[in-house]
């Protein structure tokens, strides 16, 4: 099995960017784990990336701008530089409405509520699968 180098975490709540570290670097710890505590940080660090993150789990919930407001502002301005890159939305919410949205956009390869996340994140970080 071979891990992707570079993750993002978007998610305005730091412990959950703590865990989902944490969780990351039980599948692999040489993974290099970026985070950002909402949209515009997130841009920043995209912006300012020497190394491109091959995945990015974003929050949907968060204030000022959500996770649909990073998605659309992430195609528009990465997506055809990057269009490898692979998206995956975490929510506590279990609207389906939501996960629908999440997966119309070209880039998001897939919506893991963060209750089930332990099932979903090794997967996610596969080369193969991204």
């Amino acid at each position: 099995m071979e891990y992707v180098k570079t993750v993002l975490l978007i998610d305005d709540n730091p412990s959950c960017n703590f865990i989902m570290s944490e969780f990351i670097k039980l599948a692999d710890d040489r993974i290099r784990v970026l985070s950002a505590e909402s949209v515009a940080d997130a841009l920043a660090i995209l912006d300012d990336s020497t190394t491109f993150p091959e995945v990015i789990y974003v929050d949907i919930n968060m204030p000022v701008q959500n996770g649909f407001d990073f998605i659309e502002q992430y195609e528009r301005k990465f997506l055809s530089f990057q269009p490898d890159a692979s998206l995956f939305v975490l929510s506590s919410s279990l609207r389906e409405e939501d996960k629908q949205q999440a997966l119309n956009y070209p880039s998001v390869k897939g919506f893991m509520s963060k209750n089930d996340i332990d099932s979903y994140l090794q997967k996610s970080l596969l080369r193969e699968y991204v």
